[in-house]
């Protein structure tokens, strides 16, 4: 073979080594897979050859540990498997060295190998440390070594640079391709088997010396024809791509290896993101004279998929016709004008869906829908996708007990909802753990089914728009992949918790409704009531008005107060007197719900009444002078017999102080959470007309009003905001753009009313603009605000004047200051107009 595979000083004949060299194919007892940690390991493909090959076997506890360091002396082992396969060590204890510190450690044969074979050297003072953990560069030198090169001649030892020397011809070589960490560090288990899974796909050279005046020097390395994975192994990489699944083992093209028809398709196991990528593999046997590779046996236990990049994912039903990267989508059919893609498609495509080949782009598209999981897949990395893989799943209930039986030693599983009856457990994936009711995904590829539990949301809703539903602060698409993924939602119900399941894109599959109440919440005790009768068998119900964080009012049933039981009569232990509980009216409680539905009330003790003799200003802190409030507190407001929730102090109308009753403010950390006002009236209830720019008004958000009603928000500028404007219908807003509008409550009250801008901006600098046919001039300076607006998609942008330029298509709307008497812009409007 090569001159590395000797042994010098060794006192036996070279016969006796023949068998001992290289291990078969498939001689190792384990596989990647049977590592427990598998999924930390970074070089998947790395760990999973040097495995298959035998020349790691993991951690006595079934682990590979990655992370962990590779000492010196575990590193001459692993150099050893390299050059000469499975080997006894102590074949090479006989072997004579210097070192005097390897004698009783368990790797001495295999140091005594390196070391005779120049791959090691020491210390040059008798010491190899061999408990010490090998650098980065300390491995990179032995398997230079390794592949041919000469130590004393590259200058590797003896030389200042020798660190430089072997990092320059390490990074040539591709040793170091995937690991991490500089010179210095510690090299680590998973860096290990990289390096070494480089260094056997690398070429082995061969030194070439010249004399000149007697003085032999390095003239060249020539590069071998074969590397050394083929050498010691007879390895060599297959590269066929995984063209489906058939009973979870991958089908592949080419389905054979070498000019002896092996045939490694339908032979190992696959998984469904395999499906449509190029995959690696190894196999063994001799190359033809010609370079043409002549197979044996297979070596891999495992398909690794090759590199590949995916482009972009998305599941919001975008169909993949006219991909072109940068460039937006303006089919109608498609329904995504002004999007822009994340990809472009190659101009050879395929299309899989759940792993089975489309014929074309059209039935791709067919069978895209929201929730459907589009990867688009640069497999040869030029940039672009040439593969566009589909994953529509379905959505099923666990309907019973996940059971388990054996026939014929043959493990079978049923998991009601999911698969009739009883079948063969190697049939489907993910069954484990699951319980009755659960909600899962399921796909179905190769003849195993494949099921996830689906991920969940829970909360009540607060917002709808464009059938998305706004479930704490973030809104949830409506799902394709079921025939409706509301069903279980009530329409516009804005109290209730509900648990809602998603698909793999956060869309809703299912909604079921949480019916019993175990969260404690706050509330404010308005009233009490009592229903007692004098009847045989006489009951008594206790009865409490409450004022919900919603501004709902409702009349429960009353279970316990401070903890104890409400009762008519005297109080014995754990009860409490009604007439006691009725003193408390107007301030806060916490309350939770039984399993009967009735209410457990208890007074918020550190709840304080507000100062009334200070009135409340919208968007001061200090809302009351006192107390302090955030964009997060919930303002509960009496006003004659109406109640209104506001949240966020920015949100709440200005009391006049004269207006302001009484009310009770419960803090957290300083900050107010609730807040509880009995007011007169708002100061202004009835505001004067505003400006605002309405940007869609086909979109919109429905909310609760607070009082079993509903309002509708939309996307607007307001006062200079890119903010939102709550109005009582959607009759009330007819038109995009800039319009005047009247509150009542902080609600638009009545039709806003469209202003009409003017066309042409006809010159914009040093303080003056001038815009329309009738040039009109208008001042603006540093505190204007300016907005262009683009009209066709809606797309709002913060601008200073010197961004705007002169235009006679653009249109522009200007708001003035208060007060102004020189035509001073506060707010300008420039509108793009759609073409």
């Amino acid at each position: 073979m090569r001159n590395l595979k000797r042994v010098l000083s060794l006192a036996l004949a070279s016969v006796m080594l023949i068998g001992m060299m290289v291990i078969g194919a498939g001689a190792a007892d384990k596989t990647a897979a049977d590592l427990t940690d598998m999924d930390k390991v970074t070089n998947k493909e790395a760990v999973s050859v040097m495995v298959d090959l035998g020349i790691i076997v993991g951690k006595p506890d079934g682990s590979y540990a990655p992370t962990e360091g590779v000492d010196r002396a575990t590193m001459a082992k692993l150099i050893t498997y390299v050059l000469m396969g499975d080997v006894d060590a102590a074949i090479f204890e006989g072997t004579s060295t210097d070192l005097t510190d390897i004698d009783t450690n368990w790797a001495e044969g295999y140091i005594k190998y390196c070391y005779a074979n120049g791959i090691i050297s020491g210390d040059g003072q008798g010491h190899f440390f061999p408990t010490q953990g090998v650098t980065v560069v300390q491995a990179a030198k032995m398997l230079l070594v390794a592949l041919g090169y000469d130590a004393n001649a590259s200058k590797y030892q003896g030389n200042s640079m020798w660190s430089v020397n072997i990092m320059k011809d390490a990074q040539v070589a591709g040793l170091l391709n995937g690991v991490e960490g500089t010179a210095n560090d510690t090299l680590t288990r998973d860096g290990a088997a990289q390096m070494i899974y480089n260094t056997l796909n690398a070429k082995t050279v061969t030194p070439k010396f010249q004399y000149d005046m007697g003085v032999q020097y390095l003239s060249e390395y020539v590069v071998d024809s074969t590397t050394l994975g083929y050498q010691t192994y007879g390895m060599v990489k297959v590269n066929p791509t995984v063209t489906g699944i058939e009973d979870g083992k991958a089908v592949l093209d080419p389905a054979i290896a070498g000019t002896n028809k092996l045939s490694i398709s339908k032979t190992l196991t696959a998984t469904p993101d395999m499906v449509g990528n190029v995959v690696t593999l190894y196999v063994k046997g001799t190359l033809n004279t010609d370079g043409t590779y002549k197979a044996s046996s297979l070596i891999s236990s495992s398909l690794v998929i090759s590199a590949t990049n995916v482009l972009g994912t998305s599941t919001d039903g975008t169909k993949v016709t006219g991909y072109e990267a940068g460039k937006t989508n303006d089919l109608t059919t498609n329904k995504t004008a002004n999007k822009t893609y994340i990809a472009e498609l190659d101009e050879s495509v395929n299309y899989f869906e759940n792993g089975t080949m489309l014929d074309n782009v059209a039935a791709a598209n067919a069978a895209i829908k929201v929730g459907t999981v589009v990867e688009l897949i640069d497999a040869n990395g030029n940039g672009k996708a040439e593969l566009v893989k589909l994953t529509n799943k379905s959505v099923k209930t666990v309907s019973g007990d996940v059971k388990t039986k054996t026939e014929d030693d043959v493990l079978m599983v049923s998991v009601p909802g999911v698969t009739t009856n009883y079948v063969e457990a190697k049939s489907v994936s993910g069954y484990e753990g699951l319980a009755k009711n659960d909600v899962v995904l399921t796909v179905e590829i190769g003849g195993v089914t494949y099921i996830e539990k689906a991920n969940t949301v829970e909360g009540v809703v607060t917002g709808i728009k464009n059938n998305t539903y706004k479930v704490d602060g973030v809104y949830y698409g409506v799902s394709g992949l079921v025939v409706n993924g509301m069903e279980g939602y009530t329409a516009n119900d804005f109290k209730n918790t509900y648990t809602f399941y998603l698909d793999n894109g956060n869309n809703i599959v299912k909604a079921v409704k949480v019916t019993e109440e175990t969260v404690t919440k706050t509330a404010v005790v308005l009233d009490y009531g009592k229903i007692t009768s004098s009847a045989i068998g006489a009951s008594f119900v206790a009865q409490a008005q409450l004022l919900f964080e919603d501004g709902t009012v409702e009349v429960v049933e009353m279970s316990k107060f401070g903890g104890k039981t409400v009762v008519n009569a005297d109080a014995g232990e754990n009860q409490v007197n009604y007439d006691t509980v009725a003193a408390n009216k107007g301030v806060f409680v916490d309350y939770s719900v039984d399993k009967d539905g009735k209410y457990e009330l208890t007074l918020v003790d550190s709840a304080e009444p507000i100062a009334t003799d200070k009135g409340i200003t919208t968007n001061t802190a200090k809302f009351d002078g006192t107390n302090i409030a955030n964009a997060n507190t919930i303002f509960l407001v009496k006003k004659g017999t109406t109640y209104t929730a506001y949240k966020g102090i920015a949100n709440v109308p200005s009391i006049a102080k004269a207006d302001l009753k009484s009310g009770q403010v419960v803090s957290k950390d300083g900050v107010a959470t609730y807040v509880y006002i009995v007011a007169d009236k708002f100061t202004g209830d009835v505001a004067a007309a505003k400006y605002a720019y309405i940007l869609n008004k086909d979109a919109y958000e429905v909310v609760s009003d607070g009082n079993n009603g509903l309002d509708y928000v939309y996307a607007a500028i307001v006062d200079g905001v890119k903010t939102t404007l709550t109005v009582d219908t959607t009759d009330y807003v007819k038109v995009n753009g800039l319009v005047t509008y009247v509150t009542t409550d902080g609600v638009v009250s009545e039709a806003v009313k469209p202003v009409t801008p003017a066309t042409g901006l006809k010159s914009i600098s040093g303080g003056v603009m001038v815009v329309g046919a009738d040039e009109t001039a208008y001042l603006y300076n540093d505190s204007t605000v300016f907005y262009a607006i683009n009209e066709k998609t809606g797309d709002v942008e913060t601008v200073t004047a010197s961004d705007i330029a002169a235009s006679e298509t653009a249109k522009v709307a200007v708001v003035l200051a208060d007060g102004t008497t020189n035509n001073t812009a506060s707010v300008v409007f420039v509108i793009t107009p759609a073409v």
